[in-house]
């Protein structure tokens, strides 16, 4: 199989190499936010950037006339979700276009990126590319076995590949190899794969997404009471890590964790500000209170849990 057209887009973005034009074609739809974050990135580097995301085409042409009467000098970029392609005359210079389809969308002078397998049976090889290719990107070295692993346990929920791969990256840290005992940790401590998918977009800020990923899948209430202890031990962790300093051995000592776990709460404690951690604890243990006392059913809960964290952030 080919290098996939993800691994190729982001080591150009990387290089700084950016086109006006982008069809992001394709069902994997995590790949499409992953590549828009990059990108809107990139442009910020470059000065204010402001996103905008509409939703026909008639949004789009009257986002692209507004752009040319704009009197302060504002980097645009336009995530358009469609079906059907535009009829594009001139871009100004300053506006960058995301096309978001499943459709087979050709624009000339376009950059089209597929983010999804050939076809279903090819998934796994798919995810073993991505894989390889995220561990080049990033100069890590990994061994088969562990490639082979990861992929096991994604082969049933590949939306959760980048996850799992920054969790990966905070356990390993600067060393330059992805040890197996590494792959084993996290798949051994994700609690479901998709409740680990709304832990890590909550740790990441992003509320909203784990709110729609709620809402979209179905969770039995076990799995909710589930994810809300992960998240409670998490807290834990961090908050103990914050306050105390420990090594990471002790660590592991004190709450029988392994050393590669309390390393990874160690990376990411460092960089937690005190405060919003201890009003993320206020929050959940109210949700759990009122989840135990029946005043509120787990899954609603857990909503209103996102939504505050949504708000206060």
């Amino acid at each position: 199989m080919d290098i996939p057209d993800y691994i190729k887009t982001i080591n150009e973005l990387q290089e700084g190499e950016i086109s006006h034009i982008y069809v992001l074609s394709g069902d994997w739809d995590f790949l499409k936010e992953d590549i828009i974050s990059r990108i809107y990135n990139l442009l910020r580097t470059k000065g204010e950037t402001i996103i905008v995301r509409v939703g026909s085409v008639d949004e789009l042409d009257r986002e692209i006339k507004n752009a040319r009467n704009v009197l302060i000098p504002t980097v645009k970029l336009i995530i358009a979700r469609l079906d059907n392609p535009p009829k594009l005359k001139v871009i100004p210079d300053d506006v960058y276009l995301i096309i978001d389809t499943n459709s087979a969308i050709r624009i000339p002078k376009s950059k089209q990126i597929n983010l999804s397998p050939p076809n279903p049976r090819d998934t796994e090889t798919y995810l073993k590319e991505i894989i390889r290719g995220l561990a080049r990107y990033y100069k890590k070295s990994i061994e088969e076995s562990s490639i082979i692993m990861l992929v096991s346990a994604l082969s049933q929920a590949p939306y959760l590949l980048l996850s799992v791969w920054n969790t990966l990256l905070l356990l390993v840290g600067d060393e330059g190899k992805i040890e197996e005992s590494y792959v084993r940790e996290v798949v051994r401590n994700i609690p479901t794969l998709a409740g680990f998918q709304i832990i890590d977009l909550l740790e990441r800020g992003r509320a909203l997404e784990a709110l729609f990923l709620l809402r979209k899948e179905y969770y039995p209430d076990s799995e909710i009471m589930q994810l809300l202890s992960a998240l409670r031990r998490r807290y834990k962790l961090i908050l103990y890590a914050k306050t105390i300093n420990p090594y990471d051995s002790e660590l592991a000592k004190v709450f029988n964790i392994s050393t590669a776990y309390a390393r990874f709460i160690l990376n990411i404690s460092r960089d937690y500000p005190l405060d919003s951690l201890i009003k993320k604890i206020k929050l959940l243990l109210s949700t759990e209170r009122r989840i135990k006392t029946g005043e509120i059913r787990p899954k609603d809960g857990l909503e209103d849990f996102i939504l505050s964290l949504s708000l206060s952030s």
